[in-house]
């Protein structure tokens, strides 16, 4: 059986695209094995969206083509959008928070999204992301079932269709790092728990008082999983928890949006709209 999705995808990721995709489907079917009889748990996905009209039809076609039992509702977080992405999401049964861009900031996008949610677990993704495959929420299942002590589930993402030569790159450089079997991460590392591509016990987000709004312009997720660790919260990297996900930058974008990261992996900095929008043209 296929589990993958949006496969012409895998051809994106230069010199190592095929290798990923049979190595994520063998992933998917050791998983369906693993899962046989497993009791799925419920889980609310938070989607972060501005403008995404042209992805978003995509990822909803991509969490209903999931193998799961549980319950799933979709709560989007959107900033301001002035395309079609509302009114789409809203009819596909979504919840929608509707936050002024002069009001936005990541971490505070996130908590609304999390105060909303009523299931356990809550996936976080962007609307211009897409799934890699129909076991992402059963591998939550998984997990959940394993550890009692688990509070957060991620991977890194992969380029997804809009991605610029630059972003295809990326993968020569940092998958080779990351795609290995699930593991347990025990310590901060590179796109740890990142919040287009992750999943985080409500439980756990709330005990630990949920994303740090001091880190306005970027950084809570990674802030959030020190926090994690630091109370001695287990995380788990999961291959089939990855998505697609790419912006479409140019390389001197794709080189300021690394340094933000590099700057914010640091400190905590102010969410500021003209810089953002220097760097992430398609936020504007």
């Amino acid at each position: 059986m296929g589990y993958l999705l949006n496969n012409e995808n895998f051809s994106r990721p230069i010199l190592n695209g095929h290798r990923i995709e049979n190595w994520l489907q063998a992933c998917a079917q050791q998983m369906a094995v693993s899962t046989e009889g497993v009791q799925d748990v419920n889980v609310s996905i938070v989607v972060r969206t501005r403008n995404d009209s042209q992805h978003i039809q995509r990822l909803f076609a991509d969490i209903q083509a999931q193998i799961f039992n549980g319950e799933v509702e979709v709560i989007v977080v959107d900033t301001s959008s002035r395309d079609d992405t509302v009114p789409y999401a809203k009819a596909q049964g979504a919840k929608v928070i509707s936050l002024k861009q002069e009001n936005f900031t990541y971490p505070k996008a996130l908590n609304l999204g999390f105060q909303a949610a009523k299931y356990p677990w809550v996936a976080t993704l962007v609307g211009h992301s897409s799934l890699s495959n129909r076991l992402f929420l059963r591998s939550v299942s998984y997990w959940a079932n394993q550890d009692d002590n688990l509070g957060g589930i991620y991977n890194l993402p992969m380029a997804n269709w809009n991605a610029s030569i630059v972003e295809r790159l990326e993968n020569i450089i940092i998958r080779p790092f990351v795609w290995k079997g699930p593991k347990e991460i025990k310590e901060l590392s590179i796109g740890i728990m990142g919040a287009n591509c992750s999943v985080v016990k409500r439980d756990v987000w709330e005990r630990l008082g949920g994303y740090d709004e001091r880190y306005a312009g970027g950084g809570e997720d990674r802030a959030f999983a020190g926090t994690m660790l630091a109370n001695g919260v287990h995380i788990v990297r999961e291959p089939l928890c990855s998505v697609f996900h790419s912006h479409g930058l140019s390389t001197a974008n794709n080189i300021r949006q690394w340094l933000h990261c590099s700057e914010v992996a640091k400190k905590a900095v102010p969410f500021e709209t003209a810089k953002v929008h220097k760097r992430r043209p398609d936020l504007r």
